[in-house]
């Protein structure tokens, strides 16, 4: 089953500035957040970056340009992301903060502050250094200004993390610092002694989104804070830290310090530890990881060696929900709570955690082909050797459905689409037949160890159970009656593989030893089969392949085998899903994501002509609108309803000029064309005779079938799949069955009487399928169809539309009008309809075990008879119910009724006041 995702291939966006150490350059890049004074902050699709070397741009994702940018002298290098934040002052006024860390002769902080106001722009530069500190910093992000309790100014400080673990809290505006608190305060609550860690990943929230994942249901933690939590209220910030150290990984949460105690005890103050958990993870510490944190729902992503961890961190202990093998992965993106992108060598995988199944994937040098990037990337693999394509992901913008990455020199994004928004996403359904290659479950080895698949493989006759043996010896011998084209030992031999009996057949009852051994057939019922076999002999079938000298793919039957056809269709498993499970892997090698309508059905046509197979499948498979209307086409073609092929070949036979003479071989040409002559003669002759039944009831079939489907689908498929020419034809066809089930002549009229089809077996109930189909066929058209008088129907006249919509609105309005008269007859007729069935139903029927003289015999119903016709219908009469012989009695128990009882219930029947008509 093909999944709903999509991954695109990487398109540049900007092209970023070299590094100019070429050898140990790198690029940072940060999100940027924006809003109003005293509103949230919020995500917004920019990218700050920064160039060893270079400086530090901006870049806006939705329209791939460069924003603004500031330059730094050649020998600094970052040490970690920069942090952005926008903040929109007035209508006029907007003022940006970029903060940056670099380490070159000495560490230090950068702001770079700009203020545009109109026409004016206004760049200031200001430099913090750190002193002699040999820890460098590890994270950087912007958090609510330690003011004073009577100041009103609202603004930001900046917070670091070091990779020893020391905070510092900085000034937004001068880089002042506030206070700081050692690294040994993320272990303050630990008795022994502080062992040696390094912080590996830092992230900043705040304590109400705490609330609704990590710290979920942790009132004791909620409780060291003076007030109620509150989104709109009193919502502080929380930093959380993940440090590595030689036996563990430890996440902290941490709250920054009040501002009383900020003021009370100067700059100097520890951070207070909300909650420190380990991290079950392997015993080899050493690794470096990059992580991932959603505080909101608890989920933490870890990517280490090529393993693409889940942690669920809302129970009281952290546990390990999901665990992928991504072999060669370096970078990745958690885009939801079900879906991952991760990045390897030359591709990128888009994953389910939960269900451990890849969606999609795309390579990354695909976009590598425009002759300005060969050039560039030539250029590239002069100065610093081959590329490698390995795109680094950076960040994901959820309204733009882009996840941002960089690739060598460029800032490249990648387009994830979804089908089907109607319904949520993540479901297992979009899962199914994605499993990941060579991914195996936490405990499947064990649990297989355990309990085996002898049960499993006593009820699949055809399934592979543990000690069975492997696949490709199982089908080996089909596989070289395949490749001689053999399709009866492929037959025979899929019919023994499948495990069914060999069938006795006549012939088989009159031999008189009964040692002749006859052919293993196929089941009659696929529901007991391993489904492996049905895909296998699938993927024999049918081939997806291209035309010869063009990239036209078209699906067809090379290998026949008629009785494995016979049944497939038989069971109804030939089926557009099946075949693009059983091709997976040759329609994703094509530029086609699923199998385009009506393959299945040219298949099956160019196969057999006779469209005894295409019978078939309408009668027992699934097929959706585009293919249903494929199979009408072909139908109404075979029965000459499109009035094109006539056309066509009168113009090939009457046209001199352009009849294409190659080197004036003219008896050669006259060879084939009589050839071509007698097979069409040979096609209409059996079409004519035991071939046009065959057609009609697929054409009923197909039609029935059609109205089935939503209406919405209906019209696409008929504008998609149908000319307007086609459209009409098929409106034409349901003119001509409306007319034959005698729907456009009325009831009361005798003397159109003589035009209805009395052989036409047509169900009552067809006058809705009929009107379905032509409301469905007018809405193809379209109004601009109708009345712009450029769409050419039947005959090529433009004022052919106006008489058909006439024609139609006449026999729509006499179709009304038969319905009318239905339904005045009905009125008329009801009481004597129920009346028969009430008497009929009152007569029992005499019962076969009794002799012919001891049947009961049942009292006729008498009419009297007079002299004059009685025109009368019996109106208002009541049918005598016949009373039953049985009787329930208590407790259910069935009596059989005496005389006595027969009697009174016959003397109840008569009414109170009774008149007796006696005639002398």
């Amino acid at each position: 089953m093909s999944s709903r995702f999509s991954l695109q291939a990487p398109y540049p966006l900007a092209s970023l500035p070299r590094p100019i150490d070429h050898s140990n350059g790198q690029y940072v890049v940060g999100d940027v957040f924006g809003g109003a004074p005293g509103s949230k902050k919020r995500k917004r699709s920019e990218l700050v970056v920064g160039v060893d070397g270079e400086g530090v741009n901006i870049y806006d994702i939705s329209t791939s340009r460069l924003i603004t940018s500031y330059a730094l002298p050649p020998q600094t290098s970052f040490t970690c992301a920069p942090a952005s934040l926008r903040t929109k002052i007035s209508k006029a006024k907007i003022e940006r903060r970029t903060y940056v860390s670099t380490t070159g002769s000495q560490a230090q902080i950068t702001l770079f502050a700009e203020i545009v106001e109109g026409l004016s722009h206004d760049v200031s530069t200001i430099t913090q250094k750190l002193g002699d500190s040999k820890s460098p910093i590890k994270f950087m992000g912007t958090v609510t200004a330690s003011r004073a309790s009577t100041s009103t100014e609202d603004s930001s400080d900046l917070l670091i993390v070091k990779e020893d673990g020391e905070v510092i809290c900085f000034d937004g505006e001068t880089l002042q610092e506030r206070w700081s608190s050692p690294g040994t305060a993320l272990y303050q609550d630990v008795t022994a002694s502080t062992p040696e860690f390094i912080v590996e990943f830092s992230h900043l929230t705040n304590a109400h989104a705490a609330s609704q994942g990590i710290l979920k249901g942790r009132q004791d933690v909620f409780s060291l804070f003076p007030q109620d939590i509150s989104e709109d209220g009193f919502n502080p910030d929380i930093l959380s830290i993940i440090t590595r150290s030689s036996n563990s990984r430890t996440l902290h949460l941490v709250t920054l310090p009040r501002r009383s105690a900020k003021h009370s005890h100067g700059t100097k103050h520890s951070i207070e530890s909300l909650l420190a958990v380990n991290l079950p993870s392997s015993k080899n510490f050493s690794t470096k990881a990059s992580f991932s944190l959603q505080v909101s729902t608890g989920v933490l992503t870890q990517l280490s060696k090529g393993r693409l961890t889940t942690f669920d961190l809302s129970n009281t202990l952290p546990k390990e929900i999901a665990q992928i093998r991504s072999p060669g992965a370096h970078s990745f993106l958690r885009l939801s709570s079900t879906s991952i992108i991760v990045s390897s060598n030359n591709s990128l995988h888009l994953y389910n955690p939960k269900f451990q199944s890849l969606l999609a994937s795309t390579q990354v040098d695909s976009t590598r082909n425009d002759d300005t990037l060969k050039r560039k990337r030539m250029d590239t693999e002069e100065t610093n050797g081959p590329s490698t394509h390995t795109c680094c992901l950076v960040s994901y913008f959820p309204k733009l459905g882009t996840a941002v990455g960089i690739l060598n020199n460029e800032l490249v994004g990648i387009q994830i689409e979804s089908q089907g928004r109607g319904r949520a996403a993540g479901l297992l359904i979009d899962s199914l037949g994605c499993a990941i290659p060579g991914q195996t479950r936490s405990g499947q080895a064990e649990n297989k160890k355990e309990t085996g698949l002898s049960t499993m493989q006593s009820y699949l006759p055809s399934s592979f159970g543990e000690r069975d043996e492997a696949w490709d010896d199982t089908v080996k011998l089909l596989e070289e009656a395949f490749i001689h084209g053999n399709t009866d030992e492929f037959d025979s031999m899929l019919a023994g593989k499948i495990g069914s009996r060999p069938e006795e057949t006549a012939i088989d009852k009159q031999l008189v030893n009964g040692s002749s051994p006859s052919r293993p057939q196929l089941p009659q019922s696929s529901t007991d089969i391993d489904r492996r076999w049905i895909m296998y002999a699938l993927g024999k079938i049918f081939t997806w392949t291209r035309k010869d000298d063009t990239n036209e793919y078209r699906l067809s039957i090379l290998f026949y085998p008629h009785n494995t056809i016979a049944w497939l269709l038989r069971t109804g498993n030939i089926t557009v899903s099946n075949i693009e499970a059983a091709l997976r892997q040759e329609i994703r090698s094509s530029p086609f994501d699923a199998l385009p309508s009506g393959e299945l059905v040219n298949a099956l046509v160019e196969a057999d002509q006779e469209l005894d197979l295409l019978h078939t499948l309408l009668a027992n498979n699934f097929l959706g609108a585009a293919e249903l209307l494929s199979a009408i086409r072909h139908l109404m073609e075979s029965l000459g309803l499109l009035g094109d092929e006539s056309q066509a070949m009168q113009k090939l036979l009457t046209d001199a000029d352009d009849s294409g003479l190659m080197n004036g071989d003219v008896d050669e040409q006259v060879k084939e064309l009589e050839a071509q002559v007698e097979e069409e003669l040979e096609m209409a002759e059996y079409q004519l005779g035991p071939g046009s039944g065959v057609r009609g009831e697929a054409l009923s079939l197909a039609l029935s079938k059609l109205y089935t489907c939503p209406t919405s689908s209906i019209v696409y498929a008929l504008q998609t799949t149908f000319s307007i020419q086609d459209v009409v034809a098929l409106i034409y066809l349901l003119r001509y069955e409306l007319a034959r089930g005698a729907w456009t002549t009325r009831y009361l009229d005798i003397e159109q009487s003589d035009i209805i089809d009395e052989d036409a077996d047509i169900p009552d109930n067809s006058i809705v399928l009929i009107s379905s189909l032509l409301n469905n066929c007018v809405d193809a058209v379209g109004a601009g169809g109708w009345l712009s008088g450029e769409a050419r129907l039947i005959s090529g006249d433009p004022f052919e539309a106006e008489e058909l919509i006439s024609s139609l609105k006449l026999e729509i309005s006499a179709a009304l009008e038969g319905i009318e008269e239905v339904v005045y007859l009905r009125g008329l007729t009801s009481e004597m309809i129920r009346y028969g069935g009430a008497v009929q139903g009152g007569v029992q029927a005499p019962d076969p075990n009794l002799a012919g003289g001891k049947k009961r015999k049942t009292k006729p119903v008498l009419i009297p008879s007079t002299e004059q016709d009685m025109k009368t219908l019996p109106l208002g009469l009541k049918a005598d119910q016949q009373i039953s012989l049985l009787k329930v009695g208590a407790g259910g128990e069935i009596h059989e009724r005496t005389r006595r009882d027969i009697g009174h219930l016959k003397s109840q029947k008569v009414g109170k006041y009774s008149l007796e008509r006696i005639i002398i």
